[in-house]
């Protein structure tokens, strides 16, 4: 049997799509395949290591004895991470990716979800999972045909490490902690304790800032200097850049610093007095700066964000954080995914600022720095949300005083990467901004991350951060609010699969809707409930709840919602066996959303159109508004809906006998949903497979 593809007319491709007058035979979609990119994510080498060729040696023999999990411990400033870094890159092909993560979060130990979401999206996973048991599973199975070296610095607990452990036995892994985190030998780690540096080596390390002429010079203070430091990196790297900016001070006058009576623990006193003495020398805006830095609830900070809380210019932040950063108080971060620069601070500098800030700024002035940066995360956040998803800000009639902000972003891939940068950081903005009682602040700031919960589904972080949000806005008094935060967390919990929970917040929404007398949102909590029904399988019990949207939409003349509820009526007729009243619904409610410019609920309604024409046998016509429908989720990057377009344009082809189209489709739709849905991408897997 011989079959031929033919397209007459003009043809006009656009990504998945193909546009002509007549398709004669089966049309293939076939993709190109994408290359993993390859992240480089390790902190920089310093330039000012020294020695440690024990400590190699030895790392170098845990790894040809086929351990593949090592953990260095020690003191704050012994220079674990420098170690870390130096022996991986040492150790590391060029081509194989380098993942890192700092594990000492400023709200507590960091989640190896949160981990896992930022590794799997440099890894080309656009939209990894919410949940950590299908983050790891996910993880897993990248790794496991591909090794990968990876760095787990500032671990705080052992139960942070194993869900981020790579599965190839070509992988390495190498964790840093000040704990002996003896719970991992079950994972089969091997420990490494780290010392201090031997007397000559801290000499070495003096030199490589100074020189050694001024070492020679000096012999007697560079050793006093050296032992002053307790021969650890931290503080021995800040005498060294301190000195090496003031060429006229004397070795002998640094190391009476820090030669004092100690009564605490020698190490911790160096590092403590190293710390002080590189503070004491900065100016006092700089010295505010780093004072600040300690304050905000944040994983790391940017130009921008300093400008706002410190009420800097935007160019006297960015040089401030550079003095900062040259002087070993900062780091300059290498694994975020957006275009500005972004510095971290080390815990035992964070420790130390900490403590000068609470001894040196007033509690009213640490509160007021901390809620400019709430409401700049608002302000920024809000830009994000007017670009993104301008239906969602319905309550949005002002910012809060001084919550307006420069943008720092000015297309919608900008805002993206900018609310994706900021995901981790929002449970504890949250928190420090109900603290600060700005609980206006707190369910705006939510309310505008929508755009993120909408495309990258981080289930439990919308459901922690409405929970909170509801409760904010119950504090306030506002109605609306409550209504509104009640609804976009039963959408989380609903799309979570959490659909008796969900129910039971749409409920509330609903009395509260129908106590205030809002009928949209008693519309919205009527379509949310149905929504939930038909989900679980119930249509009977799904269509009440849904002509009730209707007839209360059609009262207030809301005709976006009559049309929504109208989309899963239509569904419901389909699964009547009704497709021609199907049809009716499916055709009327996307004459309505293409009449007022919501292209993507139209979309919607414009793909379950199309399968129904399948369904009434209209193969062409159908296949065709499959594939328009296609089109506009493509562009929005709407992974759900993408997939089960794919699926019932497969399934259309199939009917039409272009087998080969349709396991196209398929395959297309199982790895779109791999990383949200791994379920429904098995049951696709076997419709591939043609089961």
């Amino acid at each position: 049997m011989t079959t031929s593809n033919e397209i007459s007319g003009r043809a006009h491709l656009s990504g998945l799509v193909v546009q002509a007058r007549d398709v004669h035979g089966g049309l293939h979609y076939h993709t190109a395949p994408q290359p993993w990119p390859i992240p480089h994510q390790l902190p920089r080498l310093t330039p000012h290591f020294v020695n440690r060729i024990a400590e190699v040696n030895t790392l170098d023999e845990v790894r040809r004895g086929g351990s593949s999990l090592v953990v260095i411990t020690g003191l704050v400033g012994v220079g674990k991470s420098a170690l870390a870094v130096r022996w991986l890159s040492s150790a590391t092909e060029a081509d194989r990716p380098e993942l890192y993560a700092e594990l000492s979060g400023l709200g507590g130990p960091a989640r190896p979800e949160d981990v896992l979401q930022q590794w799997l999206r440099a890894s080309g996973i656009d939209r990894p999972p919410a949940d950590l048991r299908e983050l790891s599973a996910l993880w897993r199975s990248i790794t496991a045909a591909r090794p990968v070296s990876v760095l787990l610095d500032n671990v705080r607990e052992a139960d942070q490490v194993p869900p981020l452990l790579p599965t190839g036995p070509a992988s390495m892994t190498v964790v840093t902690s000040r704990r002996l985190l003896w719970e991992l030998a079950v994972d089969g780690a091997a420990s490494l304790p780290l010392g201090a540096l031997a007397p000559d080596s801290s000499i070495a390390l003096l030199a490589r800032f100074i020189g050694e002429e001024r070492i020679a010079a000096e012999p007697a203070a560079a050793a006093l200097l050296a032992n002053g430091c307790a021969h650890l990196p931290l503080p021995l790297t800040l005498a060294g850049a301190r000195l090496k900016s003031r060429p006229e001070r004397g070795l002998a006058a640094a190391a009476a610093v820090l030669v004092r009576p100690r009564s605490e623990d020698p190490a911790r006193m160096a590092v403590s007095a190293g710390l002080t003495e590189t503070y004491d020398s900065l100016g006092a805006t700089a010295q505010f700066v780093y004072r600040s830095l300690a304050l905000l609830p944040v994983g790391a900070v940017d130009p921008d964000m300093v400008s706002a809380a410190c009420r800097l210019q935007r160019n006297d932040a960015e040089r401030l954080l550079d003095v900062l950063a040259d002087e070993q108080l900062l780091t300059r971060g290498t694994s975020y995914v957006g275009p500005r620069p972004r510095y971290q601070m080390a815990a035992a500098a964070h420790e130390h600022a900490l403590a000068l800030a609470e001894r040196v700024d007033g509690a009213d002035e640490r509160q007021r720095l901390v809620g400019r940066l709430c409401e700049w995360m608002l302000a920024i956040a809000t830009q994000a949300q007017r670009l993104l998803t301008p239906a969602q800000a319905t309550l949005r009639n002002q910012l809060p005083a001084r919550a307006d902000a420069p943008p720092v972003f000015h297309d919608s891939r900008g805002a993206m990467t900018w609310l994706e940068e900021h995901e981790a950081d929002l449970p504890a903005v949250l928190e420090a901004a109900a603290a600060g009682g700005a609980d206006e602040v707190v369910w705006m700031l939510v309310d505008a991350f929508w755009a993120l919960f909408l495309r990258r589904h981080p289930y439990a972080l919308w459901i922690q951060a409405h929970e909170v949000a509801v409760a904010a806005a119950r504090r306030t008094g506002n109605a609306a609010a409550v209504r509104q935060m009640l609804l976009s967390g039963a959408i989380g919990l609903s799309s979570a699969g959490r659909l008796e929970e969900a129910l039971t917040r749409y409920a509330e929404a609903r009395q509260a809707a129908q106590a205030d007398g809002d009928v949209r949102d008693e519309g919205q909590a009527l379509l949310g409930i149905g929504a939930c029904h038909h989900d679980g399988g119930r249509p009977a019990q799904a269509e009440p709840y849904l002509n009730q949207a209707v007839a209360v939409w059609t009262a207030c003349g809301y005709r976006r919602g009559v049309a929504l509820a109208t989309v899963l009526l239509g569904e419901i007729s389909l699964t009547r066996g009704e497709p021609a009243e199907a049809l009716d619904r499916f055709a009327a409610a996307h004459s309505v959303l293409a009449g007022i410019g919501d292209s993507y609920d139209a979309a919607r309604a414009l793909a379950l159109q199309g399968h129904t024409r399948v369904l009434l046998g209209d193969l062409d016509a159908g296949v065709t508004e499959l594939q328009d429908a296609l089109a506009v989720f493509a562009a929005a990057s709407s992974t759900r809906w993408q997939a089960r377009t794919l699926e019932l344009l497969g399934d259309a082809y199939r009917k039409r006998g272009s087998e080969q189209a349709a396991l196209d489709c398929f395959r297309q739709a199982a790895e779109l949903l791999e990383v949200i849905r791994p379920e429904e991408a098995q049951r696709l897997r076997r419709q591939e497979n043609g089961r």
